[in-house]
């Protein structure tokens, strides 16, 4: 099994997010000698910019029409992250909240990869097929406020409900995702929580 790590926090080893997502990472090797696991750290990826012509030249690749000549190595380096995401059987994603949704360097990295003809498909009709299906996520959202209680949750949350839309939308259904929060408070508080996060990543492992 090939594991792809994508690392959202730009901490370091106070990261709560990616705590529980190494913690994810050794339940699962401690079943499967094969593992195989790739990290991502979003903060020191180099990430193509999307401006200008680039946006233009998109809509050429919708309409199945060439690419502008001044773009096509732009497009290639796209293609070849869009490539190294779908060599993996597994999406790890281990993100701090920020301003009730994701860190900029993520929504970067999605609007990079979420591009038709590479990473979906779609018809005259509006139907759209993901290239990611078959493959399983799991997402460790962590965040300050209490976001698993109502109000949050379903008018606050635009980090882990954002994440759950688009690995639906690029064809993944075998969606997990495990909660840490509030990270504000405490520290016997956040220590029980970190502790519930990592019981429940481990059952999640086990149950892969």
């Amino acid at each position: 099994m090939r594991l792809l790590h994508i690392d959202a926090s730009p901490r370091d080893e106070r990261s709560r997010s990616r705590q529980v997502a190494d913690h994810y990472i050794a339940a699962l090797g401690a079943q499967d000698v094969t593992l195989e696991v790739e990290k991502l750290n979003l903060w020191a990826a180099d990430l193509p910019e999307l401006g200008g012509g680039m946006v233009e030249s998109r809509y050429a690749l919708i309409h199945g029409q060439p690419v502008d000549p001044a773009h096509v190595e732009a497009w290639a380096e796209i293609q070849r992250h869009v490539d190294h995401l779908l060599g993996f059987d597994q999406i790890l994603i281990s993100t701090p909240m920020w301003n009730f949704g994701v860190p900029y360097r993520l929504k970067h990295y999605v609007d990079v990869v979420t591009q038709p003809r590479m990473l979906f498909d779609n018809d005259a009709t509006g139907n759209v097929h993901g290239r990611a299906a078959g493959r399983r996520a799991v997402i460790v959202a962590a965040s300050a406020m209490p976001m698993q209680d109502e109000p949050f949750a379903s008018t606050m949350d635009f980090q882990l409900s954002f994440l759950e839309c688009w690995l639906g939308f690029i064809g993944v259904t075998d969606i997990h995702a495990v909660r840490i929060a509030p990270t504000f408070g405490a520290p016997e508080a956040v220590d029980k929580i970190m502790d519930d996060a990592k019981r429940q990543i481990a059952a999640i492992a086990r149950a892969g």
